[in-house]
């Protein structure tokens, strides 16, 4: 008889605490982000974590749910949820003691942001104090381990400025002879002695094997690179240089 008082007394103290404690339940509704939660793999978990004891682990169930039955420790608590493939938001949870003294309630939840102060809080989803908490999880982003390898984009080949100088360049070529055409005789002559007359003309022409018998034909490129004095290519050798070649 006595055996049976003992047994009967260590059932009773088990289950008080599940019944005076306060009770969350977190469950996984389907998104645009995670359309199926049954494809969440066996390892998701979800913690409650205080600053005044463990943090208490809560296994996902067949449910799609977390359910911690006996949340006693007085205090903040931070609920996040831990899987391989989605990012869940993190939540806040204030548990209090019940009016009478006899166990706990929830007397706040609200969802926080990553990296900011702890009184930065979201919508409240708890408008008077409750013994039991059902609470919707949300998905914020889903993971990717790898890069996408990108496809052929010909738009790309714009982005190269050997592609670009290229294009100019075809751009002048075609366009300049159409622009000549449509030039009034005045203005083309007038365009066409200022050729003749420019350096970078002259070097134009004798790169094609042809010539006018200009000046700009014995422009000497190397000495205008150098930045030495123009030369007009008509000054005669010096006396030893005539002397030597006789």
């Amino acid at each position: 008889m006595a055996m049976f008082l003992y047994a009967l007394v260590a059932v009773a103290c088990q289950l008080v605490p599940s019944v005076l404690a306060a009770t969350l339940r977190v469950q996984i509704p389907s998104s645009s982000l995670l359309p199926n939660p049954n494809t969440l793999p066996a390892s998701t978990h979800a913690t409650l974590t205080s600053g005044y004891g463990p943090p208490i682990k809560a296994v996902l169930r067949r449910g799609n749910y977390f359910e911690f039955p006996d949340v006693t420790t007085v205090g903040s608590h931070l609920l996040d949820i831990y899987t391989r493939d989605y990012v869940f938001a993190p939540y806040r949870i204030d548990v209090s003691p019940s009016p009478d003294s006899a166990g706990t309630v929830i007397t706040g939840a609200w969802e926080i942001y990553r990296g900011t102060r702890w009184t930065d809080r979201g919508v409240a989803f708890v408008t008077a104090p409750t013994d039991k908490l059902d609470l919707s999880a949300k998905v914020l982003a889903k993971k990717d381990f790898y890069e996408q390898r990108q496809g052929f984009n010909p738009l790309t080949l714009l982005k190269s400025p050997m592609i670009l100088l290229g294009i100019v360049a075809l751009v002048f070529t075609v366009g300049m002879p159409k622009l000549m055409e449509n030039l009034d005789p005045e203005t083309r002559a007038e365009y066409e002695e200022m050729q003749k007359n420019s350096p970078m003309g002259g070097l134009t022409r004798a790169m094609q094997g042809g010539g006018t018998g200009g000046p700009a034909e014995n422009f000497d490129l190397a000495g205008f690179l150098a930045g030495s004095s123009k030369s007009s290519g008509t000054d005669k050798p010096s006396e030893g240089i005539r002397e030597r070649k006789r």
